[in-house]
């Protein structure tokens, strides 16, 4: 393949944006285009290569420094290290398939410590060049391994994160690896060091793509109380606020005395449901801003260094966690100035017996609404490689050598089909609204109804988007919001979603949407009131948060002028609610489709005017998502058999999709990978609406409707 054909042609997604709007009669096509324009411009506009897919595999990305350290190697370590780097094994790659070679760059130790591991990068990296390849490096964004650091760079003791009993916080592994510090990104000084890092990777060595790793923060209590942050802490809630704002926050104007929250034995940050104290809302938000800050800015020197060189990090995906409270990752703020991410998930896609369907389509689709291609552990998971095509619309990381087979057949039926997946928006006419201050400030509650809207949701077929707080301003791209147990909503946010409905919007709510403001204040007036009926009052939830959690309740329907509006009073728990667990987080143990999961369904297609772009009534471990190439003027549909291993083929799966405004279809085409096999396809044209039968299909399923 050349580098042309690698390449391909880049067609902005805000184009695809106006032909889905202007070109198709409304028909939503998806968040990616509407998004793709600031997440472009918030990484510099360039790195755009990355949409033209990505088949990213390599040897190991540990430094032979850092093999040896950490102990426990081979005696042959080293040989394996020159070979994890050698033109043997890129070949090898290569003829697999394989177009972005993935290689070890900076661990932390220092760059004159690590100067002849990063001296044959550099000779990796022209090897792969020369081979056609891309090449992507791996650099630590969160270790200083001090042994050698403070050697090379007596401030860096300055440098460093420490508890509030002034000890070094650390990133250890399995108990072990006490040698790695984590680095204060309050401190310039730091940030400043690994922009030397940086520039040695886009100048010297060339690289095409880098991967920052551990980009997180510890969970509480072992957050930073350096000096740096605490008075960045204190500085941000000066520029954050007037001093009127400040008063009605905390009750006072200055806050110079404001510290980063305290914890003791009786009162272990891990027990925390509801987090109502101002300072330690302020605080999660400040930890969240100071890593969009520090990626902004090394994001940004990337770019001031070769545009076209892609940013990816490692903060994980959506899996049930509070990952602002606990890690200070907001993803939304991090993924405008990236490129890519890594989610490290220990969510293998399957359906189990006991009902539980898990799978990574929320990381997937966080990734998609940013413009970003996930990253994630699919090489050795077939039903893995079958989610990642269906959801991500490329491979991403398929893997080190030696790649399986089934590895090889995926990567090979990718790259003869690839234009099935270029330039493709997600169908998504419902928007499900993942809140910012609903999902920090309540630890169990508001992440649990998330977690089970939206799995009544992929198990039922529907094709959402998962949007953020910025997204409010642009709900006309969809037909229906979902506010999923959103119960903090700022005036601005309301009135948002009030002119929605105003002008025919669809409207779903669940349990306490609305009942309190951005800052968790409890409303003396439900904020939805007069579009949903049926609430409680602020005043009664506050007497028990936990009421609502198996309560059924009575749900309601009501038309708001030219909009409809659902509410749900409880979205139920199927099974014995299982006991709290530390920090809370929903596991994929409690991944189930909802007792009400039918209601919810129900009401979603109400508010959409009973209309959804594709019906599919097959088994619950048989999932869809659809896209569209509206320059290609093709519809796909995508299905994944998540209970392969007991169910190893699906047969006559009868399929309804309902086209763009006023299109026809011309040609129904089946694509799969596990029957090697491409066949026309049967259809009946019923006005915009066609129907089909998929006669069998095993992991995979690929259906293209050129209209």
């Amino acid at each position: 393949m050349n580098r042309r054909d690698f390449m391909g042609t880049v067609v902005g997604g805000i184009a695809v944006a106006k032909l889905g709007a202007a070109g198709l009669g409304g028909y939503g096509a998806g968040p990616a285009a509407a998004q793709a324009a600031s997440a472009s411009a918030g990484a510099g506009g360039q790195g755009a290569w990355t949409e033209n897919g990505l088949i990213d595999a390599g040897g190991s990305h540990e430094p032979y420094i850092y093999i040896v350290r950490r102990g426990g190697q081979r005696l042959d370590a080293k040989q394996i290290s020159d070979y994890e780097q050698s033109e043997g094994l890129i070949r090898q790659l290569k003829e697999q398939g394989v177009e972005v070679f993935h290689t070890h760059l900076y661990k932390g130790f220092g760059m004159a410590a690590e100067k002849p591991d990063m001296e044959a990068t550099i000779r990796t990296a022209a090897i792969a060049h020369r081979l056609g390849m891309k090449v992507d490096t791996y650099v630590q964004w969160n270790t200083m391994m001090y042994e050698t650091f403070f050697a090379e760079e007596p401030r860096a003791t300055n440098w460093i994160q420490r508890n509030i009993s002034g000890l070094p916080i650390l990133l250890t592994y399995g108990y072990q690896q006490s040698f790695r510090y984590r680095p204060c990104f309050s401190n310039q000084e730091y940030i400043d060091y690994l922009k030397k890092v940086v520039r040695y990777a886009v100048v010297d060595v060339k690289t095409d793509f880098i991967h920052f790793d551990n980009f997180d923060l510890n969970y509480e209590p072992d957050s930073c109380h350096c000096p740096w942050c605490v008075s960045g802490f204190r500085r941000f809630l000066k520029t954050k606020y007037t001093n009127d704002e400040r008063r009605e926050r905390f009750g006072f104007e200055n806050t110079d005395f404001v510290n980063p929250p305290q914890w003791n034995i009786d009162n272990p940050p891990e027990k925390m449901e509801i987090i109502y104290d101002p300072a330690i809302q302020e605080w999660v938000d400040f930890r969240c801003q100071l890593m969009a800050n520090a990626l902004q800015q090394i994001s940004g020197y990337v770019k001031s260094l070769n545009p076209e060189v892609a940013v990816e990090i490692n903060p994980g995906g959506i899996n049930g966690e509070n990952r602002t409270w606990t890690s200070g990752i907001d993803h939304s703020r991090l993924l405008k100035f990236t490129e890519s991410f890594w989610s490290e998930e220990d969510d293998p896609p399957a359906f189990h017996a006991d009902g539980r369907l898990v799978s990574k389509i929320r990381s997937y689709k966080l990734a998609r609404i940013y413009n970003n291609v996930l990253l994630t552990y699919t090489a050795q998971d077939p039903v893995g490689l079958a989610e990642c095509l269906a959801f991500n619309q490329t491979l991403g990381y398929v893997g080190n050598n030696p790649l399986p087979p089934e590895t090889l057949r995926y990567i090979y039926f990718y790259r003869k089909n690839r234009d099935m997946y270029l330039q493709s928006e997600d169908v998504t006419t419902v928007a499900v609204f993942r809140s910012y201050a609903s999902l920090t400030y309540n630890n169990f509650g508001t992440q649990l109804s998330a977690i089970l809207v939206e799995q009544a949701l992929i198990q039922s077929r529907v094709p959402f988007a998962l949007i953020f707080d910025e997204h409010l301003h642009r709900l006309s791209n969809y037909k229906v919001l979902v506010l999923p147990n959103s119960e903090c909503l700022s005036d601005e946010q309301i009135s948002l979603i009030r002119l929605y409905v105003e002008k025919g919007g669809g409207l779903v709510v669940t349990e306490q949407s609305g009942l309190y403001d951005n800052w968790r204040r409890v409303r003396t007036k439900p904020g939805l009131s007069g579009l949903v009926d049926g609430q409680i009052s602020g005043a009664d939830y506050q007497e028990d948060v936990k009421f609502q959690r198996n309560n059924a309740g009575v749900s309601s329907r009501k038309q708001v002028g030219v909009g409809r509006v659902a509410y749900l009073p409880a979205v139920q728990f199927a099974g014995a609610f299982p006991p709290d667990n530390p920090y809370f987080a929903i596991a994929n143990s409690l991944w189930k489709r909802p007792q009400n999961w039918k209601d919810i369904f129900d009401s979603v297609h109400w508010a959409a005017g009973d209309q959804l772009p594709l019906m599919l009534d097959g088994p619950e471990f048989l999932i869809a998502n659809c896209t569209l190439q509206a320059g290609k003027q093709r519809f796909l549909v995508h299905l994944v058999n998540y209970n392969a291993t007991e169910a190893p083929t699906i047969a006559r799966q009868k399929v309804q999709v309902v086209l763009p405004q006023n299109k026809k279809a011309r040609k129904v085409t089946l694509y799969a990978p596990d029957l090697n096999d491409t066949r026309t396809l049967k259809f009946t044209n019923d006005g915009s609406s066609i129907g089909f039968t998929v006669q069998e299909m095993k992991k995979y399923a690929l259906v293209a409707i050129d209209w």
